[in-house]
């Protein structure tokens, strides 16, 4: 067997829909990010133009912007593992419905995946 085949057979294997979606999580993830610490920053540059006169107020309201900037990025990393949990998933079931379907032959982690899902093996 040539790498042709070999890069072929696993091009086959390959879930394309899986790569698409995580590929568009991945883009949301990052403008959520960027939109959100973007906002953040302009309101507090307004928050120091207006409520500047009054320091604890200033202080206060500064801490709570950086507590929504923390939220965010802690969002953000969580959809971007899970994410990337699901691309893994769509890469070991792929192939257990290649094998109901087709030749392909899938892993061991696969096959447990699917069977936890579907309910069994039938």
């Amino acid at each position: 067997m040539g790498l042709l085949e070999c890069c072929a057979r696993c091009l086959v294997g390959a879930p394309f829909a899986s790569l698409v979606a995580t590929g568009l999580c991945f883009f949301g993830v990052a403008l959520f990010c960027g939109c959100g610490h973007e906002a953040l920053t302009g309101t507090e540059k307004l928050i120091e133009t207006y409520f500047s006169k009054n320091y604890q107020d200033y202080e206060y309201l500064i801490n709570v912007i950086h507590a929504f900037q923390y939220v965010i990025y802690g969002t953000a990393s969580f959809f971007f593992l899970y994410g990337a949990l699901l691309l893994a998933e769509g890469f070991y079931t792929t192939g257990a419905v290649r094998q109901i379907f087709g030749d392909y032959k899938t892993t061991i982690c696969g096959k447990g995946l699917s069977a936890t899902v579907t309910g069994g093996q039938k």
